[in-house]
C-alpha cells in the first residue's frame, strides 16, 4: 500500500504493512474497503473512528472475540501496536525488534485452555488447563 506512493520498500514498508495486516485481523475487513470511502483505506478509517466516543468498539471485529471483554482489551493492545506500525512518519514506526517484544507484553493475562494436538504418532500440549492423560483432543473454549 504504502509502496504505490513512495516508490520504495524497505524494513519501514514491511512494519506498515504489518500493522495493515493487523488492522485487517482485528476488524474484519480488507485493507481497502468501499465503507471507507474513495481513496481512503483501512488505515485512515481506523484513524477516523479512534476520534469517536464508541470508535474502537466499532473497529473491532464481534466474530474475533470483541464482545468479550478479556479478548477486547488483548485486541485493543494489538490496535495500539497496529497504529504505531501504520504511524504517518516512517522513522516514528517501531522496528520489527520491537513489535516483537510489544507483542510478548500484551500476552494474554487470562488462562489459556489447554488443547492436545495429536498427528503422526505424536501428541502436543498448548496450553495451560488440566486434561486426562486418556483425552485425545479438547474444543478451545474461552471464558469471558
Amino acid at each position: 500500500m504504502e509502496y504505490a506512493y513512495t516508490l520504495q520498500v524497505d524494513e519501514k514498508s514491511d512494519i506498515y504493512s504489518y500493522g495493515v495486516v493487523l488492522m485487517e485481523i482485528l476488524s474484519g475487513k480488507r485493507s481497502v474497503d468501499s465503507e471507507f470511502g474513495d481513496g481512503n483505506s483501512i488505515v485512515d478509517w481506523v484513524r477516523s473512528k479512534i476520534k469517536t466516543k464508541d470508535g474502537i468498539i466499532d473497529i473491532l471485529d464481534k466474530n474475533a472475540g470483541a464482545s468479550c471483554s478479556s479478548v477486547r482489551e488483548e485486541m485493543m493492545q494489538m490496535l495500539r501496536i497496529a497504529l504505531l506500525c501504520t504511524s504517518r512518519n516512517p522513522a516514528d514506526r517501531p522496528s520489527m525488534r520491537d513489535v516483537v517484544l510489544m507483542l510478548h507484553e500484551a500476552k494474554p493475562k487470562r488462562k489459556l485452555p489447554e488443547i492436545i494436538i495429536s498427528g503422526g504418532g505424536h501428541m502436543v500440549r498448548v496450553g495451560s488447563g488440566d486434561i486426562s492423560d486418556d483425552a485425545i483432543a479438547q474444543k478451545a473454549t474461552v471464558e469471558c
